[in-house]
């Protein structure tokens, strides 16, 4: 199907405010107490421009929203340094500039909530929800950590506003999930829309968060525990 066809309905933006719950994470203790064990082949040495790119280098009309640079995300704290912007590993950049084109063609674009993630991060994150599939462990990793996976969702490019989707970003319930019904049918459909053309450029969902795509064989990636970059010279 053609963009054309397939964003060709009425549009309904985001509410605005918070709507991040760890709902789904009711009764959960962390069995590591804030100590997990390392994953394998865990890099907390180096150069993070070594393994990755900035990601607003190849699209232009990128908006970044990154949450955990806020404290509007679960832990109620930023978790990453003011001013941090998005990094993530170049084939996986490559593959958003090949979705952010197709959008364009609909007046549509790409705003992001979370890149590449230092693995101390996901410490904190799991501290606060210690229940895989809603948050990964540490001692394996997430695929933020490597730098292969992204949190994000649509916007419209004549002003920017994101669009209505069925629950609010890590809202981690069964809202988020691909087969939530809830919501307007709108919302659902932005979704579908978001997940065709994730799909188009060869990312994967997962099922329990509508916003989350990933490389495939993300693991072939180390886990980084590295100072997120500042934005590189030629960013804007």
């Amino acid at each position: 199907m053609a963009l054309g066809g397939l964003i060709s309905v009425a549009l309904v933006l985001a509410p605005a405010g918070a709507g991040h719950s760890i709902e789904g994470c009711a009764g959960r203790t962390d069995p590591y107490a804030g100590k997990p064990p390392k994953p394998p082949a865990l890099i907390q040495k180096g150069d993070p421009k070594a393994h990755l790119t900035a990601l607003r280098d190849q699209i232009p009309t990128l908006v970044e929203a990154l949450k955990y640079a806020s404290a509007d995300n679960i832990t109620g704290a930023p978790l990453y340094p003011a001013g941090t912007t998005c990094w993530l590993r170049p084939e996986l950049a490559k593959r958003l500039s090949a979705a952010a084109r197709l959008l364009a063609k609909g007046g549509f674009g790409l705003i992001v909530f979370d890149c590449y993630r230092p693995w101390s991060v996901q410490v904190r994150l799991w501290s606060v929800c210690p229940k895989p599939g809603l948050v990964a462990d540490p001692s394996d990793a997430s695929h933020h950590n490597r730098g292969a996976a992204v949190d994000l969702s649509l916007i419209r490019l004549s002003d920017q506003e994101p669009l209505e989707m069925p629950s609010a970003f890590d809202d981690l319930s069964h809202r988020a999930r691909h087969n939530f019904q809830g919501g307007s049918r709108q919302a659902r459909e932005h979704r579908r829309w978001l997940r065709v053309i994730m799909r188009r450029v060869g990312l994967r969902a997962i099922a329990s968060e509508w916003w989350h795509y990933q490389l495939p064989q993300a693991r072939r990636f180390a886990p980084l525990d590295l100072a997120l970059p500042r934005a590189s010279s030629s960013s804007r």
